[in-house]
């Protein structure tokens, strides 16, 4: 029997002609046969691919890994199986093991981090023998070179010490004999493409890469190991720039680019008093960049309207705006009003600041230049009946200065569905049969551009019921302004990694629901009739006040006051006061595995922290920085007590990156540390998170 063909089509031609003339009796015989057919082939190939670790499934990685040998992981909760890539490299590992590069890739396959191995012994200061001199390691060091003094501290110090007899494995002691320090970077490095730059002041030659014209550091792209300050995801320092300025801004990789009309040079320069460059008669003129405050100057003659750049930005997670993929989230998102949206919409457009400028793309309304064109078109559609939904794409990362409120703003009939979204649309510009309606809908990504919009945003549904809800979801914006829900009847209201520089304000919709999915906001502000808002995995700078609603968080950082009328928490740190009215014995709601100050007066509190007033001085969250877009902005420092740090009702950490399982690849790591090794050695892990840079002058200029 052929593997290919149905079982129907192996019946003779005769038999087939005559069970047509019948009206297929017999094929309708056969479907279930050849359902099970199906289901035994799709079985047999799915065996064929759990006998290789690179396609098994989830469920087989354990009995693999107990093939080799390998210990079973129990860091998590439900007991989850190792990594894929640590059971692939294992017999890679053992060959190897001893090696510092061993180390590093093991670190890499169960953390997912760059790694490096520092062997610490072979940085102390000793006495050496003359027949084998170390003449890289001096007993002090050369105050000369200034490019390895900037490196003191970090993983690639190389200035040699005194011993420290304390143990490394504890995190205490350093440079001894037999140890080994295991460096992690967490934060990540994003890169931004075809961005607009801020001009502070355009006269003046005055920008910022960051859109919304915060001074944030550039970082370095990762490329390959980390072998070097320039290969690991961290800020770009001054000196550094300066050094290797051919080898990080040329090429077809650099890390970052500056779009201008005419030809340029590039220098490194400190930019805190926004000092512009010299002009020059001798070739192309100078533009200074500040990597560590995100600042570039142009030179005095040179004022474009417009500038675009590419950069790296550093985040600890995939949380707020980014060009990270957001395709699980917005599922999520699209789920979180109860009637799943359909696979295919009713309406749907696209938004491209360049479109205008571009005569190559088509002008058939399908795309247009301004986020107020779409949001018009939206509103003006001919065809408005309940149950639709339509879908706006915005397809680059450009900045639209526009205030889409009043009359301009986004308008929800009844029944209607509408998703903002920041994703590319492959198939928005290829060319469609003439029949076709303009607005016919195609696939998009919810991954890569990420638009700034300059201006504030309002929606409102009119009065109407419906058997739909009516919904608006927002994905992958930033927004430099107030987000509104005018009053009306809007049932649900959904924002899903987006970056809300203002608050997020509703009065006066009776079957509201708000939601927060990873997502950076000011703050959350509702006003009357309003029955729930549902906050996960979110960051709140300055609280939540919501008095009339239920609110339900699920890991959460919320760093000011909490108000609602009822208050359900787990996995969160809310750092502010709570005010819940009806927070008294034997109201609803309670907090679960959360830190909360003891006098909040919620009704219930299980597992919280701190416990009692003696460890509410030593049990606080600290982070790394609590400045808005800053690298580390709410994420905990490596050093913070272990009840914040592991203190969540699955050991993992409390607050928005909860879902990072840090405490879990912890654990995992250090149990396999000894069996990787060599004798008479021990490893320590450290966090090679730096300060953020930009902190102490943001502080000092707020």
């Amino acid at each position: 029997m052929s593997e290919d063909r149905p079982v129907y089509d192996l019946l003779p031609a005769v038999h087939r002609n005559r069970d047509a003339e019948l009206g297929h009796p017999l094929r309708a015989l056969l479907e279930p046969v050849e359902e099970e057919l199906r289901r035994l082939r799709e079985d047999i190939d799915g065996l064929y691919d759990n006998w290789f670790v690179e396609t098994c499934a989830e469920w087989v990685l354990p009995y693999l890994g107990d093939l080799l040998g390998v210990e079973p992981v129990a860091a998590s909760p439900d007991g989850a199986a190792p990594r894929r890539a640590f059971i692939a490299n294992t017999l890679r590992h053992r060959r190897r093991k001893g090696t510092p590069a061993t180390l590093e890739q093991l670190a890499q396959d169960i953390t997912g981090l760059p790694a490096k191995v520092v062997e610490y012994f072979q940085l102390l200061g000793t006495t050496q023998h003359v027949n084998h001199p170390r003449l890289g390691n001096l007993r002090t060091p050369d105050l000369r070179d200034t490019g390895r003094l900037q490196l003191l501290g970090t993983p690639f110090d190389q200035v040699a010490r005194t011993a420290d007899v304390r143990h490394v494995d504890r995190g205490r002691g350093r440079y001894n004999l037999g140890a080994v320090g295991l460096h992690l970077w967490r934060l990540s490095s994003h890169p931004y493409t075809d961005v607009d730059a801020r001009a502070v002041d355009a006269a003046a030659g005055r920008w910022t890469f960051d859109p919304a014209g915060r001074d944030l550091p550039l970082f370095t792209r990762p490329r390959g190991g980390p072998t070097r300050e320039t290969e690991i995801p961290a800020p770009l320092h001054r000196l550094t720039l300066h050094q290797h300025m051919e080898q990080l801004v040329s090429g077809p990789d650099p890390v970052f680019r500056i779009h201008l009309p005419a030809p340029h040079r590039l220098i490194a320069a400190d930019l805190s008093e926004w000092t512009r460059p010299p002009a020059t008669t001798d070739g192309p003129p100078w533009v200074a960049v500040d990597p560590l405050l995100g600042r570039f100057t142009l030179p005095p003659g040179m004022e474009p309207d417009r500038v675009r750049v590419d950069f790296n930005q550093g985040s600890p997670g995939d949380i707020g705006a980014g060009p990270y993929d957001r395709r699980a989230t917005l599922g999520t998102a699209l789920s979180a009003a109860g009637t799943p949206w359909p696979d295919t919409v009713d309406w749907q457009i696209g938004v491209r600041r360049n479109h205008a400028q571009d005569p190559s793309e088509p002008s058939d309304g399908r795309v247009v230049a301004t986020l107020g064109e779409a949001v018009r078109a939206w509103n003006t559609r001919p065809h408005r009946a309940p149950g639709q939904t339509g879908v706006i794409v915005v397809m680059d990362s450009a900045t639209y200065h526009e205030d889409l409120t009043g009359e301009h703003g986004i308008e929800i009939p009844p029944g209607n569905r509408l998703l903002l979204v920041a994703a590319h649309w492959p198939s928005g510009l290829t060319p469609r049969p003439p029949d076709t309606p303009a607005s016919a809908p195609g696939p998009f990504a919810a991954a890569g551009p990420r638009p700034h919009l300059v201006g504030s945003l309002e929606v409102v549904a009119p009065g109407g019921r419906a058997a739909r809800p009516g919904e608006l979801v927002l994905d992958g914006l930033s927004v430099e302004g107030e987000l509104t829900a005018r009053p009306g009847d809007l049932d649900s209201l959904v924002v899903a990694d987006c970056t809300l520089t203002g608050q997020l304000l509703a009065t006066d919709n009776p079957r509201l629901t708000v939601r927060l999915i990873r997502t950076v906001c000011a703050g959350v502000s509702l006003r009357r009739a309003l029955p729930s808002l549902l906050l996960s995995d979110s960051i709140l700078r300055e609280g939540v006040d919501a008095a009339p609603a239920t609110v339900e968080i699920e890991a959460c950082t919320i760093l000011g006051t909490t108000r609602a009328r009822t208050l359900t928490a787990n996995n969160s740190i809310l750092r502010g006061d709570i005010q819940v009215s009806e927070g008294e014995e034997g109201g609803e709601g309670y907090l679960r595995y959360s830190y909360a100050p003891l006098k909040s007066n919620v009704s219930r509190r299980y597992r919280c922290h701190p416990a009692d007033p003696a460890a509410a001085a030593r049990v606080a969250p600290s982070f790394t920085s609590v400045l808005q877009g800053a690298p580390g902005f709410c994420r905990l420092t490596a050093d913070g007590p272990s009840e914040i740090a592991a203190g969540a009702e699955d050991g993992g950490e409390l607050g928005a990156f909860h879902f990072l399982h840090q405490p879990w690849w912890m654990a995992d790591l250090t149990a396999q540390l000894d069996h990787y090794l060599r004798f008479g050695l021990e490893a320590g892990v450290f966090f090679a998170d730096p300060t953020d840079p930009t902190d102490a002058f943001l502080e000092g200029q707020q």
